[in-house]
């Protein structure tokens, strides 16, 4: 209970040091040693998990991905790639509300850390001409952008459950989890558009519609490379992200300023914040106390219990890590190893754990997303929560809902 308490105690903390004139960065390393020492974690514990930030190879992959998607995003800005592909889509599809949900969906193909960067600067900018507030800018950003992140199968958390249980399908896992995707869409639209100021954008005739698309493909190239990259070849991410620096160099005028600029683009900001979130989510992982009583609380309980803790655990460890992946290896074993009278059974219990983790990671102080998008809006924590707390109901009374259906319907 010891570790439960300082993880929850740093978290509530965050808007408070927020208020004293912090940034986010320092604001999660301080609080990742506070809540380390009080949960217990001795001086070496806590100094390691700093140091894995920089030794770990996922981490330090992480923090450099994000780096680099930061540098991208501001050199597409000022060589004009990112004002060329809204330009674009304006032509392709003649509705903005439509837009400012489609450019974060696309760019979320990037299934990398830190590619909200990317499509947080032009739904900001359209954002701002349909009259929306700086938090309905940045939340319908983050809302859109994980359409792809609950159902498709090349998606990481899909990954992560089949690494942790190789016996379940993720492609079926994601059928289930699909009809949820359209509704928390549907809700994001409801919630944050439907007031929003229409904007008059003309039709244009069938040859400028093709001349918008081969514009919108040439300046989303950058992007659009790093994941034709690794999916052909497997390169890093990190690596891939260096010939999008290319593209950018050669598509954008100004040539000879371009290393000047490439430096420029790097934002020490940036860095502190990413490495803060991974400091903080290696502080929790080793928690072992926490991570035990989460696993006690869920095995050996009644049916009703069993679902209101899958809640609980995908929520708690969610909003303390800003991450997925942390609550699915934690429940989706547990979840696999219960007696189960069919594979549908398995499939609706795990898509019930799944989006509980989901929620918890979506509506986390330390989502990597989220910091980005309020970044690059200026939406504070209290106006990003407040303007939320609508889909905060929403999409739990939806997994609640769908989870029964599926029950009455499948099984």
């Amino acid at each position: 209970m010891r570790q439960l308490f300082s993880v929850a105690a740093a978290i509530l903390c965050i808007p408070i040091l927020l208020k004293c004139g912090l940034t986010i960065g320092p604001v999660l390393l301080i609080l990742g040693v506070a809540a380390g020492f009080l949960g217990g974690l001795g001086p070496q514990a806590v100094l390691t998990a700093f140091t894995d930030v920089f030794t770990q190879a996922s981490s330090l992959s992480s923090v450099l991905i994000v780096v680099e998607i930061g540098m991208l995003s501001v050199l597409m800005a000022q060589y004009g790639l990112l004002e060329r592909m809204e330009r674009a889509m304006r032509k392709l599809i003649p509705s903005a509300r439509i837009n400012i949900m489609l450019i974060p969906a696309m760019v979320g193909i990037l299934q990398a850390p830190g590619g909200a960067a990317v499509s947080a600067p032009p739904v900001n900018r359209l954002g701002e001409e349909m009259g929306l507030t700086r938090a309905q800018r940045s939340n319908i950003n983050v809302v859109c952008r994980h359409f792809l992140v609950v159902f498709a199968s090349f998606s990481v958390n899909m990954i992560v459950v089949q690494s942790v249980a190789p016996q379940v399908d993720i492609v079926r896992l994601g059928l289930l989890n699909f009809p949820f995707v359209l509704l928390m869409q549907a809700a994001g639209y409801f919630i944050f558009l439907r007031k929003a100021k229409p904007l008059p954008l003309k039709k244009v005739s069938v040859r400028a519609w093709w001349g918008a698309l081969g514009e919108f493909l040439i300046a989303m190239s950058p992007v659009f490379s790093i994941i034709l990259i690794n999916a052909l070849f497997g390169t890093p991410y990190e690596l891939a992200l260096l010939v999008s620096f290319l593209l950018v160099f050669l598509l954008g005028r100004e040539k000879k300023e371009f290393p000047l600029r490439l430096v420029k683009s790097f934002s020490p900001s940036l860095a502190v914040l990413i490495v803060g979130v991974y400091f903080f989510q290696h502080i929790v992982e080793r928690m072992d106390d926490l991570l035990a009583l989460f696993a006690a609380l869920i095995n050996g309980q009644s049916s009703l219990m069993f679902l209101t803790m899958v809640a609980v655990v995908g929520i708690c460890f969610g909003l303390a890590t800003g991450l997925m992946y942390l609550p699915l290896g934690v429940l989706i074993p547990i979840v696999v190893a219960a007696p189960h009278a069919s594979e549908m059974a398995l499939l609706v219990d795990l898509f019930y754990a799944f989006i509980w983790c989901f929620i918890g990671y979506m509506f986390s102080p330390l989502h990597l997303c989220q910091l980005l998008s309020d970044k690059e809006t200026g939406c504070t924590v209290g106006e990003r929560y407040r303007t939320y707390l609508p889909l905060m109901i929403v999409l739990p009374v939806l997994v609640v809902a769908l989870y029964f259906l599926y029950k009455l319907i499948l099984l």
